[in-house]
């Protein structure tokens, strides 16, 4: 099974069609959240354009798993085709336990705490826009970076791919693998 997983694309459609481009034949994607908006903190770009994003999301080939962010509001539920969970989503994906979230509202210890309780796999996460892969008490802590407003050292925009128990980080600009954790 192929999971592509996305987060704070802020109302950037061109982050969006890239990813897509990159999952390729995913089964489903995940999306950690700030969907829609982008803030009052963070810049307004020429490309916004956030009507256009949600058409692109209700139409693409796959389903969209999404948790709820700091800035997505009700309104959004509206333009977008699939449910917003609030404040995580489980998902159960060939053997496989995975937890999304924005990432705004647990601290790394609380988290830690879930994954232990609910037995998890993966713990997905955004919010802070900086990508990053690992591993704490045998649960993996995966964070997309965002695909329009990357921060960071490099602040290259970037989504991640699940397969066959390998996290990928890819660049968006041009595909290239960031970091790759095996579990």
């Amino acid at each position: 099974m192929k999971i592509g997983l996305i987060s704070d694309t802020h109302g950037y459609v061109d982050g969006w069609r890239k990813a897509v481009e990159l999952f390729g034949d995913v089964e489903f994607a995940i999306h950690t959240g700030d969907i829609l908006s982008s803030g009052p903190f963070n810049p307004r770009l020429e490309s916004y354009n956030p009507l256009e994003l949600a058409k692109a999301i209700n139409f693409a080939l796959f389903p969209t798993i999404f948790a709820k962010g700091n800035c997505d509001a009700e309104v959004d539920t509206f333009a977008i085709a699939f449910p917003i969970q609030n404040p995580y989503a489980f998902i159960y994906a060939e053997g496989l336990r995975i937890m999304a979230t924005h990432g705004h509202l647990y601290n790394e210890d609380k988290l830690v705490e879930m994954g232990r309780r609910y037995v998890l796999d993966v713990i997905v996460s955004g919010h802070t826009h900086v990508r990053g892969i690992k591993v704490k008490e045998g649960i993996v802590f995966v964070n997309p970076g965002s695909a329009a407003l990357p921060k960071g050292e490099d602040e290259i925009t970037s989504v991640g791919i699940i397969e066959n128990r390998t996290v990928r980080l890819l660049s968006l600009d041009d595909g290239a693998e960031l970091d790759r954790i095996e579990f």
